[in-house]
């Protein structure tokens, strides 16, 4: 699952605050210690000048306090006498040094006159003591800035991310439909980028609607002029069936052309109820799918008879039922049939059982992007590509699959490769079932 966007604004901003923190904590600290060393190391450095005046009037005597401790190394003694933090350093030296619990702050200068070394040693505990106590204090600020920081940084992501919400929201509210207008997002916000998004999603939604309406309108045509001919057919086929000057291979011809108009409109129903996308119960019969599919290999094998004896028809002792449209039924086995023929020179076998029906060609398989259509019927993300990515060759396909997803039935391919192609649909309205 992704991460949502307030997490990630969230720990971004957190981020952020604890970076602005540490940075400030840090430059607090070096400032502290800087103002501490210079106001110590000035203190000391005034020591020293006044007691190098001592010792150029020759009235500078030793002096140990209890913070501060100066004492005058004349040249060529010895250092024994001094204490040992002053010992075997390199002249002159200032530095920081702890003796036990005691923190000293310590320097030595050469004088010249009279010549030799002055050593100062002052105290600096207390300081370093209230320093500590500083430091304290900071990482005290510092980790409640941080818990501060934390919900200052979640209430700014959910203060940031509100008007994304409330998009995302109206743009999931919106339902695709092809009877009722989608209508159109609020565009009300105080962002003007958030209204430029809203605006244009409107604009998409518009375009949308009035593509329906024109394929709606483009339906609404299709059905009157493709009905217009086809009643002109029948009724031309009832004249000549009326005026009984037919010989009798004749009238078996004339039959034969009006069961094709029959199927002819029957399909063309179909074919309109599919691009409307309607659900329609009407003429819903319980079918014998072996005598469909005879008839289908009949009427194959009678406009192209290279075809005959191609498709071998295998059942169980059950058979196979449905309650379904005929014409839908009708359309399915035919393009299932006649795919399977067109790719392959060899035999085409239809197996139905209780409960499903497949057909296999052994030919050389489906292209892969066809395959993956096929089987991603249950995908509405794919769904919306795939009619466009059907060439005219595999367009009976893309009905067999419309026609399973009307009728409720599963639509598999077990086998797509060089040995040949197997489609196998799983019915689910079986008579007698619940």
């Amino acid at each position: 699952m992704k991460p949502s966007l307030t997490a990630r604004l969230t720990r971004t901003l957190f981020f952020l605050i604890v970076v602005t923190t540490a940075t400030s904590m840090f430059v607090v600290e070096m400032f502290v210690e800087d103002v501490e060393e210079t106001i110590l190391s000035s203190e000391l450095k005034t020591d020293a000048q006044y007691f190098t005046e001592q010792l150029g009037k020759g009235s500078f005597q030793p002096v140990k306090t209890g913070r501060l401790e100066a004492t005058f190394l004349a040249q060529g003694e010895g250092e024994a006498v001094l204490p040992q933090y002053f010992q075997n350093r390199p002249l002159p030296f200032s530095e920081e040094i702890e003796v036990g619990d005691t923190t000293l702050l310590i320097i030595g200068e050469p004088i010249e006159e009279p010549s030799g070394t002055l050593f100062l040693a002052q105290d600096i505990s207390i300081m370093e003591g209230r320093m500590g106590m500083v430091q304290l204090v900071l990482l005290g600020v510092a980790g409640f800035m941080l818990i501060v920081s934390f919900f200052v940084a979640r209430a700014g992501a959910q203060y940031l991310v509100r008007p994304f919400k409330k998009l995302t929201l109206d743009v999931s509210n919106t339902v695709p439909s092809r009877s009722l207008s989608m209508g159109q997002i609020a565009t009300d916000y105080r962002d003007r980028e958030f209204c430029d998004i809203a605006n244009a999603f409107n604009r998409f939604l518009s375009e949308i609607e009035a593509h329906i309406e024109r394929e709606k309108s483009f339906v609404k045509l299709a059905s009157h002029e493709l009905r217009t001919p086809l009643s002109v057919m029948s009724g031309a086929l009832n004249v000549l069936d009326q005026r009984q000057s037919l010989s009798a291979a004749d009238q078996k011809t004339l039959a034969r052309i009006r069961r094709a108009m029959q199927t002819m409109r029957d399909d063309t129903d179909v074919l309109l109820e599919l691009a409307r996308s309607e659900v329609t119960e009407s003429d819903v019969k319980t079918i014998d799918v072996l005598g469909f599919a005879q008839n289908a290999v009949e009427e194959l094998e009678h406009g192209h008879p290279d075809d005959a004896g191609r498709v071998e028809l295998y059942k169980d002792v059950a058979g196979l039922e449905v309650i379904a449209q005929p014409a839908l039924v009708r359309m399915l086995l035919r393009n299932l049939l006649q795919n399977a023929l067109r790719h392959t020179h060899g035999k085409v076998e239809v197996r139905l059982t209780r409960s499903s029906l497949s057909v296999r060609d052994f030919g050389s398989g489906l292209p892969a992007h066809i395959a993956e259509e096929l089987k991603a019927q249950d995908n509405a993300s794919q769904k919306a590509t795939s009619a466009g990515q059907f060439s005219n060759t595999t367009f009976g396909l893309l009905i067999v699959r419309l026609v399973c997803e009307k009728l409720g039935w599963r639509l598999e391919i077990p086998q797509s490769d060089s040995q040949g192609t197997e489609f196998a649909i799983h019915v689910s309205n079986l008579p007698g079932a619940n």
